[in-house]
């Protein structure tokens, strides 16, 4: 792959900054300075990473491990974080539009709603010359070519999406994993999961840690403690049968692993609510 080093392009299309954003580049990154926390975009931005390693989380829990091939989509209005491994040279090429036109695109079926896709090398190797190509014009460009380069950026993110069909099937399986996990109220194995997806439990096992950042059996804590602040919340109930519910074998159980994911008792969770 050719060394690159940071080249970027940020332009507006039009009078409105907003509506009309339109940027792209290479983002070189040497070290962990170059990470994003607890970050929201007002518009929609795509990240190809093309070389070393990091990592992908949100509010929702999403936890997602980052390697060349990884596209991040920074969705409008969702609060994540970038995390750039710091023993690497993150190098990126990313595109950001108007979060109007993402959802637009969206909702013709064309994009994603997935934070994280992946391409495979081939895929990578193929669309770098666009890339540089869309950079370079972009840098170039007066207002009018501009018009006809917005539409081209559309199109090289409707390339990497499309090219992406593989993964968005691996995380479809993922999520609907989730899915079952919350069913269940978070009282399943991973081996009764994958039983009801007709998957192999090792597999399974493997990808929903790729995928989370946390095995089975934590992401099902995860979906008690979830359930049980709801219950601390909405009910009355003592914590002796609330810990029935949740399917514990007693209030001191319940209590000591609810403690441990949230800092705090039931009885102090309930208080301070």
């Amino acid at each position: 792959m050719p060394e690159y080093k940071t080249m970027v392009s940020y332009r507006t299309v039009g009078p409105n900054k907003t509506a009309g954003n339109l940027s792209c580049g290479f983002l070189y990154k040497p070290d962990d300075r170059g990470s994003n926390r607890d970050i929201t975009f007002e518009y929609y931005g795509g990240l190809l990473l093309l070389d070393r390693e990091g990592e992908y989380s949100d509010r929702s829990h999403v936890c997602v491990k980052l390697s060349r091939g990884s596209f991040v989509q920074r969705l409008p209005g969702v609060k994540h974080s970038t995390i750039v491994k710091p023993d690497g040279k993150w190098l990126e090429f990313f595109i950001c539009i108007s979060a109007e036109s993402y959802h637009n695109l969206l909702s013709m079926g064309v994009l994603s709603d997935k934070p994280v896709l992946n391409c495979e090398e081939a895929v990578v190797d193929e669309i770098l010359p666009a890339a540089q190509s869309l950079l370079s014009a972009m840098q170039r460009a007066d207002e009018h070519g501009l018009i006809r380069l917005y539409f081209e950026a559309q199109q090289l993110l409707c390339t990497i999406t499309s090219r992406s069909v593989h993964s968005r099937q691996e995380d479809d399986c993922i999520q609907l994993a989730c899915r079952l996990i919350e069913c269940h109220s978070g009282r399943v194995t991973g081996q009764e999961i994958a039983a009801q997806m007709n998957m192999g439990y090792e597999a399974l096992r493997k990808q929903f840690r790729a995928y989370t950042g946390i095995s089975i059996g934590q992401y099902a804590i995860r979906v008690r403690v979830n359930r049980a602040k709801a219950l601390l919340l909405h009910s009355d109930l003592p914590l002796e049968k609330l810990a029935v519910q949740l399917g514990y074998s007693d209030s001191f159980s319940f209590c000591k692993q609810f403690k441990q994911h949230t800092g705090v008792s039931p009885s102090e969770f309930r208080k301070m609510n």
